[in-house]
C-alpha cells in the first residue's frame, strides 16, 4: 500500500513540483510564503532528486518552530551526510532523531513526526567514519534487525558490518606511512582532489572547486552542494618541503565541471572527466603554442561508451591504457579494463583485467607504475575498511594479477581514499581524503613509505636548461631508443614546457640512444647513449642538456664562463654511514675541512653561500627508528641543524649561508635476509651529502669533492 501511495505521489504531485530546481533567492521566497505542509513537500522532491544544499535551507526554517521533531531532525542530518564528506556535522541531528524512530514512517505525511529505521544506518556510517567501530557495528546491527520491507541500503549494512571486522583488524596493526597533508598552499577551504604527481614528483596536477582569483565563477554554483564547479589546477614543486602557487589551467569553463584524471608523463597532453550527457566521459587536451587547447573526446576506440567511464590512466612507456567503467558484461560495479597498444600503432579491443581485480563492488581509480606491472586502484568491497580503499596488485611473469592487497592504515582511513598515484621509485604517493583536521572537505596528502618501492627498475630523469634563461621551445624533444632490447622499441620524449625536466622509464641492461631534434623531428642536433645497469634495484640515470636556442645546439658548459675572471669553486661533502650511524661533527675531519673552505671563500670576498642536503638510507632493516625513512630523514635533519648552529656562531659566514634540505629517500637494492657477508653492497646508499654553491659559481666549474671519513655518532 505505501509503496502505492509513492508511485501516486510521483505520477500525480510531483509535475506540480517539477520547479524544484531553484536558486536559492526563490527558495528564500517561497520559505517566506510556504505552509509547513508545502515545505515538507518541498523538501522530500529536493531530498529525492540530491538538491541537499537547499533542502537544508527549507528544514532549518521548520526546525525553529520545531527544534526537537525527529523527521526534521533526520532530515537534516540525511542532507548534511549526502552534501559532502564532512559526515561529523550530521551526528547530531540522527541522534535527536534517534529516540522517535518508527517502522511505518511516512516521507510524504506532513504529519509525520518520528524518523525512519534508516536513521541507524547512517548513524552507523557516521561512526564508521569517525573509526567508532563499536558503535558503528551496534548502529548498523539496528538496522538490520528490523529493516523496512524493500530497503535498498540492506545489502550496504551487511558490506559495512564486513568493513568493520575489516577495519578492526587494521586498527590494531597499522603500517609504517608517513601522512603530510599539503598545507593551505595547495588545500583550500573548498574540496580538493584527484592528485595527480608527476613521475619525477616535480609537479602535482589536481581537481579543485575554489573560488577562482578572479572570481569569473563566483556567482555559478551547483544548487546540489553549494559548491563551485570543478577545475584542474597544477602546482610545481618549489623545494623539498613546499610547493608554488596552484595555477587554473586554460582549458576551464567556469561554467563547467572537469576533472583530473591522468596526464602524460612530457605533461604535454592531461585527461579529465566530463559528463555533458549524464554518463561521463574521458576528454584530453593538449599543449600548443603556449596553452592548453580545447577539450576533445578521447578517439580510442573503446573506452568512451553510454557507460559510465569516470577514469583513465596511460603507462609511462605509452603501451598500456587502464580505465574503469561499469558498462554491462563486467563483474559489477566499476571494473578496471586495460588496452595494448599493438604493433600497427592501433589499440587493441578493451580487456577486462578479471575477477582478481574485478568483483561485484566497485574497483576505480587505476594507477601502473614504470615497471608496467604494479598496479594501484581503489576498491569498495569486503576487503574494504569502509568505503574506498587504495589496493595493489602485481602482474606476474604469465600475466596473471596478484590477489590485492589493502595499504591498510594510516594510508587508508574509514571513508572514500581514491586517486592515488606515486612518484617513479614508488616511495612517495597522494591521495584525496577527508580526514581530521583537514583545510577543506577534502583535502590532498602525501604518502611516505619505504616498502612499496620499485625493483629491477631504471628511470632516465633530466632537463634541458637554455643558456639564455628562456623556455625550451616547444617542438624541441628528443628520441629514445633502446638499441638491444630486441623490439626496437623507440619513442619521442618532449620536455615539460614550464621547466624543461624530461622523464622516461627504461630497462635495466639496456644500451639506449638519445637523439635531439626540433622543427617537428627534422632537424636533429644532438646524440648521446648511455646504458643502465644489470644490479636489481631502482637506478635513475640524470641528464641535463645545455641548449643554445639562436643556433639549436647543444653547449659544452665549459664554453658559457670563459669571460668570467673568477668563480669560486663548488663544494662537495660525500659521507657514507654506518648501520644507523646519523650524525657528523663540526670540531674535526672532512666536515670541518669544507667548512675551513667555506671560511677562505668568504675572505677572499664572497658574500652568500647556498647549501642543500640530501640523505639517504639503504633498504637495511633498522631496529632503532620506525623506518628507513625515518633514519634518513634523521640524518639530515642533524646535518642542516649542526649546520645552522655552526654559521649563527661564527663571525666570517654569519648572515651570509642558507641551508636547506633537497632530497631524503631510501634507495639502492632490497635487503636480502642474512645478507651480512654482502653488506657492503648497502653502503652506497647510507650517506649524507653536503653542496656548497651560490654566488659567481656554476654548472662548469671544477666541485672539489670531499669524501668524509669523519667520526660517526648514533
Amino acid at each position: 500500500m505505501k509503496n502505492l501511495r509513492l508511485l501516486f505521489f510521483l505520477v500525480f504531485c510531483a509535475p506540480v513540483f517539477v520547479f524544484s530546481q531553484m536558486t536559492d533567492e526563490q527558495v528564500e521566497r517561497f520559505i517566506e510564503t510556504a505552509t509547513p505542509r508545502e515545505m515538507i513537500q518541498k523538501n522530500t522532491l529536493m531530498l529525492m532528486d540530491g538538491y541537499y544544499y537547499q533542502s537544508i535551507m527549507i528544514i532549518d526554517e521548520l526546525l525553529e518552530d520545531e527544534p526537537e521533531n525527529s523527521n526534521y531532525n533526520y532530515r537534516k542530518g540525511y542532507a548534511l551526510f549526502h552534501i559532502g564528506a564532512d559526515y561529523t556535522k550530521a551526528i547530531p541531528f540522527f541522534k535527536k532523531a534517534e529516540p522517535n524512530i518508527s517502522k511505518v514512517y511516512d516521507m510524504f505525511s506532513p504529519n509525520e513526526d518520528d524518523a525512519p529505521v534508516e536513521t541507524y544506518y547512517y548513524m552507523g556510517r557516521c561512526y564508521h567514519l569517525q573509526a567508532d567501530i563499536e558503535k558503528a557495528r551496534s548502529n548498523y546491527s539496528k538496522f538490520l534487525d528490523n529493516p523496512p520491507k524493500g530497503s535498498d541500503i540492506v545489502d550496504k549494512a551487511e558490506l559495512m558490518l564486513v568493513q568493520c571486522d575489516i577495519a578492526e583488524e587494521f586498527l590494531k596493526n597499522p603500517k609504517d606511512y608517513k601522512i603530510i597533508n599539503l598545507g593551505e598552499n595547495i588545500n583550500s577551504s573548498a574540496p580538493d582532489y584527484a592528485p595527480i604527481v608527476s613521475l619525477d614528483g616535480g609537479a602535482l596536477y589536481f581537481t579543485s572547486r575554489r573560488i577562482r582569483k578572479d572570481s569569473s565563477n563566483a556567482d555559478i554554483k551547483e544548487p546540489y552542494n553549494n559548491q563551485y564547479l570543478e577545475d584542474v589546477y597544477v602546482a610545481y614543486r618549489e623545494d623539498q618541503d613546499s610547493w608554488k602557487e596552484p595555477e587554473m589551467l586554460d582549458l576551464c569553463l567556469p561554467e563547467r565541471n572537469e576533472a583530473t584524471v591522468a596526464v602524460s608523463t612530457d605533461e604535454r597532453s592531461i585527461y579529465v572527466y566530463k559528463d555533458d550527457e549524464g554518463n561521463g566521459d574521458i576528454f584530453y587536451s593538449e599543449f600548443e603554442d603556449s596553452e592548453f587547447k580545447k577539450l576533445k573526446s578521447l578517439e580510442t576506440e573503446g573506452v568512451n561508451t553510454d557507460a559510465w567511464e569516470p577514469h583513465l590512466t596511460v603507462s609511462p612507456d605509452g603501451k598500456y591504457k587502464y580505465f574503469s567503467s561499469d558498462r554491462e558484461g563486467g563483474f559489477g560495479g566499476r571494473d578496471i579494463y586495460r588496452l595494448v597498444k599493438l604493433p600497427n600503432g592501433k589499440w587493441s579491443a578493451p580487456q577486462n583485467l578479471g575477477p582478481t581485480i574485478n568483483t561485484k563492488h566497485d574497483e576505480d581509480s587505476p594507477f601502473i607504475s614504470v615497471d608496467n606491472k604494479t598496479l594501484y586502484f581503489s576498491h569498495n568491497g569486503e576487503k574494504s575498511m569502509g568505503g574506498f580503499d587504495v589496493f595493489v596488485s602485481v602482474m606476474g611473469e604469465d600475466q596473471s594479477w596478484s590477489d590485492p592487497i589493502n595499504l591498510g592504515v594510516p594510508l587508508n582511513s574509514m571513508g572514500d581514499d581514491i586517486y592515488y598515484t606515486t612518484t617513479a621509485d614508488g616511495l612517495t604517493g597522494y591521495l584525496s581524503s577527508f580526514r581530521a583536521n583537514g583545510n577543506g572537505e577534502k583535502d590532498i596528502y602525501e604518502i611516505q613509505n619505504d616498502y612499496l618501492g620499485l625493483d629491477n627498475v631504471a628511470i632516465l630523469t633530466g632537463k634541458v636548461i637554455t643558456t639564455t634563461g628562456e623556455k625550451v621551445p616547444e617542438d624541441v624533444a628528443f628520441t629514445l631508443t633502446c638499441i638491444n632490447c630486441g623490439d626496437e622499441s623507440i619513442r619521442t620524449i618532449r620536455p615539460r614546457v614550464n621547466d624543461g625536466g624530461f622523464f622516461a622509464s627504461l630497462q635495466p641492461c639496456r644500451e639506449y640512444e638519445m637523439v635531439f631534434h626540433h622543427n617537428d623531428g627534422e632537424s636533429e642536433f644532438h646524440k648521446e647513449k648511455f646504458k643502465t645497469g644489470c644490479e636489481k634495484g631502482f637506478e635513475e640515470i640524470a641528464k641535463t642538456i645545455l641548449l643554445d636556442v639562436p643556433t639549436m645546439s647543444v653547449v659544452d658548459p665549459n664554453d658559457t664562463i670563459t669571460e668570467v675572471e673568477y668563480a669560486y669553486n663548488p663544494i662537495k661533502l660525500e659521507h657514507y654511514f654506518g648501520y644507523n650511524n646519523n650524525k657528523l661533527s663540526t670540531d674535526a675531519g672532512s666536515l670541518k675541512t669544507l667548512l675551513d673552505e667555506m671560511e677562505e671563500q668568504a675572505e677572499n670576498g664572497r658574500t652568500s653561500f647556498e647549501i642543500t642536503v640530501d640523505a639517504s638510507a639503504s633498504k637495511v632493516p633498522t631496529r632503532t627508528f620506525k623506518n628507513n625513512m625515518t633514519l634518513a630523514q634523521k640524518r639530515a635533519d642533524n646535518m642542516v641543524e649542526m649546520l645552522e648552529e655552526y654559521f649563527s656562531n661564527n663571525e666570517k659566514l654569519k648572515g651570509k649561508v642558507t641551508v636547506k634540505t633537497n632530497k631524503v629517500g631510501v634507495n639502492g637494492p632490497s635487503y636480502e635476509y642474512m645478507s651480512f657477508k654482502n653488506i657492503d653492497k648497502y653502503v652506497p646508499y647510507q650517506y649524507v651529502k653536503v653542496n656548497v654553491s651560490g654566488e659567481e659559481d656554476y654548472d662548469s666549474s671544477d666541485v672539489k669533492v670531499i669524501e668524509s671519513k669523519d667520526k660517526e655518532l648514533k
